[in-house]
């Protein structure tokens, strides 16, 4: 393993040229962390173009020509509740330990805690961090830059076997996600989430990508309408074909699940999964995975697993809480 000085690594902001790069350089950390997610270019650039600007909130760290590290600060501005800014980051295996990691991080706190102390209003500011259970360096790169644990959320996993029968709640119809009720679903996913930890509500750009941008699986997404055709809940969907061979199953991901508060306790979201799970079964999938915040005041957990979803693999928020 080479040995290089943390001096001896230059550091500059990112250009778009810099993006192959950059995805090689979080693949390899990928398969070196045991993380099961392949990232492709062009969902590298949707992202990074979606959210921010590469050539301010993203810092890589070069060893000569070779990209060994990148830190991004992902700010959520919002004019409710609260602000975030995540950073995300890594260093490639063969250059771990020699400071770099701390460098670009370091950075990355001063860039987010200017990002956040940019808005003018007067809500609680945050600076987050996602650890998963195995990254013990990172851990302690954050905890002495003054992160502490706040939330847990867990991935969870089902064989697409066994499935419960479809059944639609009383005066609930479940239907294909349509084409052009973007903003109405939006606005149900607002109101949805408004209680969530964490939450702020999700723009209409972001709200367009997560929809129809790389991973989204619409032919296999729902939503719940009552008598009156009015969206109640929602299921969408996501599909990562290119995950499969390092997963060694086929997954489709409920990636993010909302029924309005009202609505709650009446088997709409059980049904929307379920009506999920049989339609990535008839798409020749193998498994679906759900994410779930594992303190989650709505039942979330509990429901989930009674449909047959077990743990499989779990994260931890750490966050810095800015001074007003």
């Amino acid at each position: 393993m080479p040995i290089v000085a943390a001096m001896s690594v230059t550091y500059r902001m990112a250009e778009r040229a810099d993006l192959p790069a950059l995805c090689a350089l979080i693949n390899a950390a990928h398969r070196a962390d045991g993380t099961p997610q392949v990232l492709s270019l062009e969902e590298l650039t949707e992202d990074l173009d979606d959210s921010g600007d590469l050539t301010s909130d993203v810092r890589l760290g070069l060893l000569g020509n070779e990209l060994v590290g990148y830190v991004r600060a992902l700010h959520f501005p919002s004019d409710e509740l609260w602000e975030r800014c995540y950073l995300v980051g890594t260093v490639h295996p063969e250059h771990r330990g020699n400071g770099i990691g701390r460098t670009l991080m370091a950075w990355g706190v001063e860039c987010g805690t200017a990002l956040l102390r940019s808005s003018t209003n007067e809500f609680p500011k945050y600076l987050r961090v996602e650890l998963h259970e195995s990254s013990v360096d990172a851990r302690h790169l954050f905890e002495r830059l003054g992160f502490r644990d706040v939330r847990k959320f867990e991935e969870l996993l089902r064989p697409l076997t066994k499935l419960p029968p479809v059944q639609e709640p009383v005066g609930v119809r479940i239907v294909a996600w349509p084409g052009d009720r973007d903003e109405e679903i939006r606005d149900v996913k607002n109101k949805a989430f408004a209680d969530h930890w964490g939450s702020t509500p999700t723009p209409a750009n972001k709200w367009k990508t997560w929809v129809h941008g790389f991973g989204s699986f619409p032919e296999q997404s729902f939503i719940a309408v009552d008598e009156a055709n009015h969206v109640v809940a929602y299921s969408l969907n996501h599909r990562y074909p290119a995950d499969d061979e390092i997963l060694g199953r086929r997954d489709g991901w409920i990636m993010n699940l909302g029924t309005l508060p009202e609505w709650r306790g009446r088997g709409v979201a059980s049904a929307l999964i379920v009506r999920s799970l049989h339609a990535f079964a008839a798409a020749g999938l193998t498994h679906a995975s759900i994410g779930v915040d594992s303190d989650s005041l709505t039942g979330a957990v509990r429901l989930y697993k009674s449909l047959g979803f077990t743990t499989n693999r779990s994260h931890t928020t750490l966050e810095i809480e800015l001074e007003p």
